[in-house]
């Protein structure tokens, strides 16, 4: 539900309506980040584990599959979900919250740039790793690091860096396999799955949010609700792709009553799926109380009125 301690401003609409801004930004979007986060640390723990890493290197594995997803998702958002114009709206206004977003994005990608190079040296640490899977996961990992800093600007960069990060997703899906294709092909949806999530909550939390609040007009607020719409159609995608991919995976180690899953390793499946159960009901939860952004009418347009 939403944080009723919240305080509010209020602004004006062209239509006579008004828009309620809050100063903080609700728990439901937050929680789900952090859900999703440790989610993937619970699968990427249970399958280092599995191929037999300990300690430091399983880390330090998560933080080379966790930077390229947050790249995947923040870039598809940039890319696809983001409009420079908006039919029906003032493209004064859209410009403005469009320059906004893209002024998060130059924000946003330097830190992005940063857990890239330290992604790139996962594999010096990844001992099942063969010589040319190594090479491949640092240079992806540098060529992301190299080009998030301008993908603000140059959607020709930000398609690169894009690509470079869903690259390192599929070589990861690669080395995890085993040389098997139908193996690899389920864990490279999974994990572009997982992307296209985790990075797209990234850029509302990072990117969406702060540039709302900073243009809190009827146009921008119908802008707004549109990207987010987009965004709920990845999700609604993504959401049972991670359910079934990881499922069919796990059921490799066994069947449903299998007694690996009620002790030891085989404990990670079924608490990830609670945490993935948790995250459905925010989905479903969000936008019933309009919880999913600090301006009133983003979540749902319904509550500006006529």
């Amino acid at each position: 539900m939403a944080d009723t301690s919240m305080t509010s401003r209020v602004v004006e609409a062209p239509t006579g309506s008004t828009i309620t801004v809050k100063s903080e930004t609700p728990l439901l979007p937050r929680a789900a980040f952090v859900l999703i986060t440790l989610a993937s640390l619970l699968g990427v723990y249970f399958t280092g584990r599995m191929h037999g890493l300990a300690g430091f290197a399983l880390f330090w594995r998560w933080t080379a599959i966790w930077s390229p997803a947050l790249v995947v998702g923040f870039l598809a958002w940039r890319l696809f979900y983001l409009r420079p114009v908006e039919s029906g709206l003032s493209p004064e206004r859209v410009g403005a919250l469009h320059g906004a977003l893209l002024d998060r994005v130059r924000v946003v990608g330097r830190y992005l740039a940063v857990f890239s190079l330290v992604a790139a040296s996962a594999p010096f640490v990844v001992e099942y790793l063969s010589g040319w899977q190594a090479t491949a996961l640092v240079l992806a990992n540098l060529a992301a690091a190299a080009l998030l800093p301008f993908a603000w600007c140059d959607r020709r960069l930000a398609y690169l860096a894009l690509a470079a990060g869903a690259g390192t997703l599929i070589l990861w899906s690669v080395a995890d396999s085993s040389g098997l294709v139908y193996l690899t092909l389920v864990r490279a949806a999974h994990l572009l799955a997982f992307g296209l999530w985790l990075g797209g909550a990234l850029f509302n939390l990072g990117a969406a949010v702060p540039a709302g609040r900073r243009h809190a007009n009827m146009h921008a607020v119908v802008a707004g609700a549109r990207q987010l719409e987009r965004f709920r159609w990845v999700v609604r995608t993504s959401l049972p792709t991670i359910i079934f991919t990881g499922l069919w995976m796990a059921l490799r180690y066994g069947g449903f009553a299998s007694p690996f899953w009620r002790d030891g390793l085989g404990l990670l499946i079924p608490l990830k799926l609670g945490l993935i159960g948790a995250l459905v009901v925010i989905f479903i939860t969000c936008p019933l109380y309009r919880a999913c952004s600090p301006v009133r009418g983003v979540c749902n347009l319904d509550d500006l009125g006529a």
